[in-house]
């Protein structure tokens, strides 16, 4: 352990529990170590007045990124007197109450209240969510301390935006790519989908536990795509027979399963193909009931 003052945030990181060593060349978790080297390069040479925040604060914090696109790889922070783009950092400019920010690990930091709000204010609704249900089903936060601080500092702009991330959030969901998938039901006006469904036969045996489920139109979309079969440590070969195994189960039981990979949630074509699907399904489960 480093005694040394000025290293006390580089060894708070190396220490986290949820820290892991670059092991990335390309891809997302590639550009999520990008932003930590740079935030940790800022450490000694934030600009004056300024505290990390938005997805820096999420560093600092020691909570996950959901996703970073090419061009969004830089520090971000917020000052009381003005905002500036800089080469490897955004500055923006807001006020902040003395609540609003801390000192963690010797570094100037939005608090984690304050940095839901912004990163609801000012990033996309998907991101957004998935910061917050992270938040929530990890116990950092309820749903309820985010409300409470929201509702107890209004901002000029960004109300409308805030307030639709809040609705939004449900921890049920297990993951960031199920919180995305999420948002994308809502985007694409596709209703009737609850996470974490139990599925069972017409004898009440258990089938499987799927990540979301239409249970009315027999819809079932499963988001983490072949990533998971890694997860477990086992052999994903495996996995990945067990998982069609359970897949032809359901699929014989009269269910349509989707398959949505980390790339498609970001497109529209399989929310799309979800969306008429559920449609053509109503649409005979209601001509069934008539004919009842």
């Amino acid at each position: 352990m480093c005694d040394n003052p000025a290293h006390s945030f580089v060894a708070a990181i190396a220490e986290a529990s949820r820290t892991t060593l670059p092991k990335e060349a390309k891809g997302q978790r590639k550009r999520a170590e990008d932003v930590r080297i740079l935030v940790r390069s800022y450490v000694d040479r934030i600009p004056p007045d300024s505290v990390f925040s938005h997805r820096s604060a999420l560093v600092v914090h020691a909570l996950p990124i959901p996703y970073i696109d090419r061009s969004e790889v830089y520090a971000e922070s917020v000052n009381p007197r003005y905002g500036v783009r800089l080469a490897n950092m955004l500055v923006r400019r807001r006020s902040m109450d003395n609540g609003a920010h801390e000192i963690v690990n010797g570094i100037p930091v939005t608090t984690v209240l304050q940095t839901m709000l912004d990163i609801a204010r000012d990033c996309p609704l998907a991101f957004s969510v998935a910061v917050l249900d992270s938040a929530v089903r990890e116990s950092v936060l309820t749903s309820n301390e985010i409300r409470t601080y929201f509702e107890s500092h209004p901002v000029r702009t960004g109300t409308r935006k805030i307030l639709t991330a809040l609705d939004n959030i449900d921890s049920r969901r297990e993951s960031v790519a199920e919180s995305i998938c999420a948002v994308r039901f809502v985007e694409h006006s596709i209703s009737g989908f609850e996470p974490q469904v139990d599925i069972c036969d017409e004898s009440g045996k258990h089938l499987a536990r799927t990540d979301f489920a239409d249970v009315r139109a027999k819809v079932i979309a499963e988001v983490d795509g072949a990533a998971k079969y890694h997860l477990d440590g086992g052999d994903p070969q495996q996995s990945f027979e067990r998982e069609r195994s359970r897949e032809y189960t359901l699929r014989n039981e009269g269910w349509m399963v989707f398959r949505i990979r980390w790339s498609e949630l970001f497109t529209a074509d399989a929310f799309l193909r979800i969306k008429e699907t559920v449609r053509r399904r109503v649409v005979v489960d209601e001509r069934r009931q008539r004919e009842v």
